[in-house]
């Protein structure tokens, strides 16, 4: 990895065909006296994620990455923290060891799906990262006037009712069904389950479909299946076991089981399921 020290490379870009080009701090580095830190690497890039779809690119200039040192003794190996270019940023999300820093009004945003229960953004903020290897679009009725029609069940509720119609969709932990014409257009290929990343914001919604009124995050897996998908005129069967980012004593309220149409909502596949070898050990 290179080091600079020009802040023109502080600034995340999206380049049409690349994806999402995030600068990346290194603390574990040091400079020739001896500093710590504050060294810009080559970037880091993401390809087909969720992150690229929610904003417009200059919303995202303030992104960066920082990976703390991993042999480091500190106690807060964080802690004031300062950015070469001078602009002040906060943690937004993590997403395994690294720490996605943005400025405030970015990072405001960022923590939008997660502002019931903000220390999901450490839990979950990978998802926002995840890279879709099929694929990640972002659906959008202004383009083609058909809002997405999605089924909220619940495999584990209190309800009898609601248990039994989950069941009635073979829906499970973390398991759902989609349109085989959806799927398609995620690059599914076969009959086998893809792994899903889903998106939605409550800044996209429009007064004539009845969505969510929170933003959230969702993953897990889809299998396509025609008659329980097209047939009942849906797209997604989702069971909110999926849904991260709302907090358990929250959701019933805010997410309940039923229909719902999203004018605009971000779908990838993280990978078609494959057969292969398993040894248990």
């Amino acid at each position: 990895m290179k080091k600079t020290n020009n802040n023109a490379h502080l600034q995340t870009k999206v380049e049409a065909g690349e994806g999402l080009k995030i600068p990346v701090i290194d603390l574990s580095l040091t400079d020739e006296n001896g500093g710590k830190g504050f060294y810009l690497t080559e970037p880091e890039i993401l390809r087909n994620s969720i992150l690229e779809l929610i904003f417009e690119p200059e919303e995202l200039a303030s992104l960066v990455i920082v990976k703390p040192n991993p042999d480091g003794d500190s106690l807060d190996p964080l802690k004031n923290l300062k950015f070469p270019d001078g602009n002040p940023r906060r943690v937004a999300f993590s997403s395994g060891k690294n720490v996605y820093y943005a400025g405030a009004e970015l990072s405001k945003k960022l923590l939008e799906p997660f502002k019931t229960q903000i220390d999901h953004a450490c839990r979950y903020g990978s998802l926002l990262v995840s890279s879709c290897i099929e694929g990640a679009h972002l659906l959008d009725s202004r383009e083609d006037g058909l809002p997405l029609r999605v089924k909220i069940v619940n495999f584990e509720s209190r309800n009898r009712e609601e248990r039994e119609e989950a069941a009635s969709y073979r829906t499970g932990d973390c398991h759902g069904k989609i349109s085989p014409r959806l799927a398609t257009k995620l690059g599914w290929t076969d009959s086998r389950p893809l792994q899903f990343r889903f998106c939605w914001m409550d800044k996209w919604t429009e007064a004539d479909c009845h969505a969510p009124a929170i933003s959230f995050l969702a993953k897990g897996t889809f299998l396509p299946d025609a008659e329980l998908t097209d047939a009942e005129g849906y797209d997604l069967i989702v069971d909110r076991s999926s849904v991260k980012g709302i907090a358990k004593d929250k959701i019933e309220e805010l997410l309940p089981c039923g229909d719902y149409q999203f004018p605009r909502a971000i779908l990838g596949n993280r990978g078609n399921a494959r057969v292969q070898r398993y040894e248990n050990s």
